[in-house]
């Protein structure tokens, strides 16, 4: 009977020690980040009898329980991919914000708006040199502050790229630790409370870069860890690899991949979400956007001004020349095309009518038979082709070698144009002040007549045949300067020095009228560039070029306030969800203090049965 009794009461002071102790172990790590309750669950052990009576024999651990409820756990998970996303995408559109508001990008409306003023100073009196001169002046600033906003934006677009290839470094450390968790789980028995709450503390990270999802797999052989949309990260006691690769056919913008064994798994950006997401919309469409818009403000202004100078006359009597780098030079046709490092294909984007430009991005490929376009809203059109060359939204497509069966280009219409724009002139007697006459005003056709250069010939007409299929010069009073050549001429046309060139569209007996004759104090084509000020030639008609630059401000401002409000939003809900997880997993001292307090009673009265059984003993022991 002592002996039970003693085994009764040596369980029961084990029992309380073990309690004691796993309560001292919540106390020590109540500030412990990441730190789940344990609890001590104890149990009965099985009853004995004796002359047809049972006997309890005490009590025994079953388990030392930790304090988790998946559900509150992956809601938290949840809630903090979302507003890691939301939170970084404030941050990026309030360092956009910032950057329009910089005293680079504000100089630019104010430069446009002196150059204006410069303008019609100039055109009080059209031949003074130093009015000249400002006007040159302005018009550097305008190409200089763009030139240095375009470099700014690409800085923006260089640091994501370094804090994606630091994500992604983190994302596979966090996988390196996540599997060596699971293989000490995998080595000794469980319960593994403690290092279970590392792992939901690695996860609780991850789950900040990427979206997250975690399953136990069989027999206890860890968990399964997937990212974005089913993306094996961990397996067990295997971890994948995040990489960045060459992008298609951009290489420069490189793409996620998860490499598993010698294989290569492509993962889209719109898998991904977290910060990783939030980063790769900053690279490859906030900071785009961006790009196109004030390269769309550059290519406009710059183009409008070429055209009016190509339509007046200089100092010199002759055509004007373009004050700027023309929007089609051999290196901005080029350049508006990203193609693959091994492709073959040569192509050239010719920007035709800016009133029609759209910004954004254009996927070309070919399928071997017909091609196909992608435009910026997603919308997929075959071409129709006009020999090498098809034309789209203000653009002219010209394909000098064909692409792969299966390639695919991208077109990109302004978004170098910022950084590409250019003084063309610096001598002050090639600004454009007066105009000349090219008129079309007999002309029922659509087709386009303009100058280039201007020789011995001021005055004279073009005229089609009846049949309309040849054209003919004459001077003012009829006479034949050109004999009837075939129409449309293939090239520009020359007489007496005079070039010129005459465009398909015309009808039988149109008549284009030529006047270059300069007048001294003339200004007509400065009023015609003053008109830029406040003609809405572009977005449909919609826009100014300087509403461009008022409108990308309004359009990045609202953005940011909406992204404010979703980043409160996402704020609220995961400090629910961390609210959630703590009033099940968090120490409550006030109740730990409590258990102490019952624990070291239930120990002492358990020593008390010891003490009385060893009485017992030596009782019965005196008795012999």
């Amino acid at each position: 009977m002592a002996s039970d009794l003693l085994s009764l009461g040596t369980q029961s002071v084990l029992t309380a020690q073990r309690q004691l102790n796993t309560t001292g172990h919540n106390i020590s790590n109540a500030n412990t980040d990441g730190y789940s309750r344990q609890s001590v669950i104890q149990g009965t052990n099985n009853p004995q009898q004796f002359a047809g009576q049972t006997y309890g024999m005490g009590v025994h651990v079953e388990n030392v329980r930790r304090a988790w409820d998946q559900f509150a756990v992956n809601e938290l998970n949840i809630s903090t991919t979302n507003y890691a996303s939301r939170y970084d995408n404030e941050e990026d559109l309030q360092i956009l914000s910032s950057l329009l508001s910089s005293a680079t990008s504000q100089k630019i409306p104010e430069n446009m708006n002196g150059w204006f003023d410069a303008v019609k100073s100039l055109a009080d009196s059209p031949n003074d040199v130093g009015s000249r001169k400002v006007v040159l002046e302005k018009a550097w600033f305008i190409a200089q502050n763009l030139n240095d906003l375009d470099r700014d934006i690409r800085h923006h677009q260089k640091t994501a790229n370094r804090k994606l290839e630091l994500g992604v470094e983190r994302v596979n450390q966090l996988g390196l630790e996540i599997r060596d968790i699971n293989r000490l789980m995998m080595r000794n028995t469980g319960p593994h409370n403690d290092l279970m709450d590392r792992h939901e503390q690695l996860i609780g990270e991850l789950s900040e870069y990427t979206k997250v999802t975690v399953t136990p797999r069989s027999n206890r052989e860890g968990f399964n860890v997937h990212i974005g949309n089913g993306h094996m990260l961990v397996s067990g006691t295997e971890s994948s690899k995040l990489a960045l690769v060459d992008g298609t056919p951009d290489a420069q913008q490189k793409r996620l991949a998860m490499i598993e064994g010698k294989g290569i798994k492509p993962i889209s950006s719109t898998d991904i979400d977290g910060k990783i997401g939030s980063i790769l919309d900053m690279r490859d469409k906030k900071v785009p956007y961006l790009q196109d818009e004030i390269g769309k403000l550059a290519i406009s202004f710059s183009d409008s001004i070429n055209k009016l100078q190509s339509q007046g006359l200089d100092l010199n009597g002759d055509v004007g020349a373009d004050m700027f780098t023309d929007v089609n030079s051999a290196l901005a046709v080029k350049s508006r095309v990203v193609t693959s490092s091994n492709s073959t294909a040569d192509l050239e984007v010719h920007i035709e009518d800016v009133s029609q430009l759209k910004t954004g991005e254009y996927s070309l490929q070919y399928d071997g038979s017909s091609h196909f376009i992608t435009q910026p809203g997603g919308a997929r059109e075959p071409v129709k082709m006009d020999g090498n060359a098809f034309s789209i939204d203000g653009l002219r497509i010209q394909i000098n070698q064909e692409l792969a069966s299966g390639e695919r280009v991208l077109i990109r219409p302004t978004r170098s144009g910022a950084g590409e724009i250019k003084m063309a002139i610096t001598d002050v007697s090639q600004i454009a002040a007066q105009s000349y006459e090219a008129s079309t005003t007999h002309a029922q056709g659509n087709a386009k007549f303009e100058i280039e250069t201007i020789g011995a010939l001021k005055e004279f007409d073009v005229i089609v045949s009846p049949d309309g299929k040849q054209f003919a010069v004459t001077d003012k009073a009829g006479t034949v300067l050109m004999q009837p050549q075939e129409y449309p001429p293939k090239g520009a046309v020359e007489v007496l020095g005079t070039k010129f060139t005459l465009t398909n569209g015309a009808l039988p007996n149109d008549k284009f009228t030529a006047n270059l004759t300069p007048s001294e104090g003339g200004n007509g084509n400065l009023r015609k560039m003053l008109h830029l000020q406040t003609e809405k030639h572009l977005n449909n008609g919609e826009s100014t070029v300087i509403d461009i630059y008022h409108d990308l401000n309004t359009n990045m401002g609202l953005k940011l306030s909406t992204a404010s409000k979703l980043t409160d939003i996402s704020r609220v809900e995961k400090e629910s969800a961390q609210a959630r997880v703590a009033s099940v997993s968090g120490v409550n001292l006030d109740e730990e203090a409590a258990n102490m307090m019952k624990f070291q009673q239930a120990y002492m009265a358990s020593s008390r049965v010891m003490q009385a059984a060893n009485e017992t003993f030596d009782t019965i022991l005196a008795l012999r």
